[in-house]
């Protein structure tokens, strides 16, 4: 959409889809761009294209991960001047309620003002907890499949938490961590691991064993059969061993 955008337009609505942004213009005529990664990558080298703009309207998607990634973006690009379309049933992505038949001025004119980053009200959060009571299993989070009694007591990996697993040497800690890690990884969730102990291969070496279930170094014509399961799941090691400086 960024060439029909002219110079002097200093309203925008920031869509995830290209098919949004078309149905956008043609409802409404409003200048309308579709992130080029989808909804939920606002990559750092687009901002200067957005300066221009003195007022922007977030309308991602229509699911809590789109909602999630209007607000980081609204951070991104200055709160003052952004507002937000939340997910619902009588405000659905830009296509789909076109096909509705909706009203997509009045949708745009009842957006959220970012506001202030250390002030809100309840108004503001108002459809942010009733997308909670909703969508009660997504805020819960991503349930590990092989330990249930782990979700009885965490409830499930959330975004925005960190859990801190303490023991003595040689109580398992690494092996309990990388068989909770690999059952979240399977399930596509994005790992990261910075041991500052052991070594990368070997951690590799631990992980690939629990997730074929056997001894590898006893099978190895099986080996390359799962490294190439092990390689397309989304797991990455840091390269910091022992210990660093502050810089």
């Amino acid at each position: 959409g960024l060439p029909l955008i002219g110079r002097r337009d200093t309203e925008l609505v920031l869509t995830g889809w290209e098919l949004d942004a078309l149905a956008l213009h043609q409802a409404t005529g409003v200048a309308s761009l579709a992130l080029p990664r989808g909804a939920t990558c606002l990559p750092p080298a687009l901002l200067p294209y957005l300066e221009q703009f003195k007022r922007i309207t977030l309308w991602l998607g229509e699911d809590l991960r789109s909602w999630e990634a209007a607000k980081l973006f609204a951070r991104k690009l200055s709160l003052k001047r952004c507002s937000l379309v939340r997910p619902g049933d009588l405000q659905p992505r830009p296509l789909e309620a076109l096909n509705q038949g909706l009203n997509l001025t009045k949708i745009l004119r009842a957006a959220l003002p970012a506001s202030h980053k250390s002030i809100v009200s309840f108004r503001q959060l108002r459809e942010e907890v009733f997308g909670e009571l909703v969508n009660t299993e997504q805020v819960a989070g991503i349930k590990w499949a092989r330990f249930p009694e782990l979700n009885k007591l965490l409830k499930g990996h959330r975004r925005g938490e960190l859990t801190i697993f303490t023991g003595p040497t040689g109580s398992g800690k690494t092996t309990f961590i990388s068989e909770y890690a690999l059952d979240l990884c399977t399930q596509g969730v994005c790992t990261l691991w910075g041991s500052f102990e052991i070594s990368n291969v070997r951690l590799a070496k631990i992980m690939l064993t629990q997730f074929a279930g056997r001894r590898l170094e006893d099978q190895l014509e099986l080996y390359d059969e799962w490294a190439d399961r092990f390689e397309d799941l989304p797991l990455y090691f840091m390269t910091f061993h022992g210990q660093q400086n502050i810089k």
